[in-house]
């Protein structure tokens, strides 16, 4: 059993990174002219977020799917271990094409730079809401009070 206190702060990343995954989509709706000071706050806690999440997740969650015994469940770890990597990856192309963009040095059109935002919040928020379901598995109370 997981204790209540990894599921807790775990949820409250999750809470957090949805939040930033709307600031994301705000954003993208408003380019190319995106206010400063979110592009700025949502670029500079982004990486930090998605690596403490992924952490949390490794303690709380992959623990329950590898005790199952359960093949599939041991198959769904190793994939998310590589999802883990692809997000933080593309969490840090996030956070830099917003601080180029900022700064008024993007290589990126606008539209692009939208494009970019909208694959990465769409693709976090299915990976929140896929692994709060995982969870939910095992402790049918996580996640209740998340959207």
């Amino acid at each position: 059993m997981v204790p209540q206190s990894r599921t807790e702060q775990l949820e409250q990343n999750y809470r957090t990174l949805l939040a930033l995954c709307d600031a994301l989509e705000v954003i993208a709706d408003s380019l190319p002219h995106a206010d400063t000071r979110l592009c700025l706050s949502t670029a500079d806690a982004l990486e930090r977020l998605v690596e403490d999440t992924h952490e949390f997740e490794e303690r709380a969650l992959f623990p329950v799917l590898l005790a199952s015994g359960r093949l599939e469940l041991e198959q769904t770890v190793v994939r998310l271990r590589q999802e883990h990597v692809s997000d933080s990856d593309t969490a840090g192309e996030v956070s830099e094409a917003l601080h180029a963009l900022v700064a008024g040095r993007s290589p990126l059109s606008p539209d692009a730079v939208g494009y970019l935002l909208r694959a990465f919040f769409d693709s976090m928020r299915r990976h929140v809401h896929g692994e709060i379901e995982l969870l939910r598995l095992f402790l049918p109370d996580v996640g209740r009070t998340i959207n």
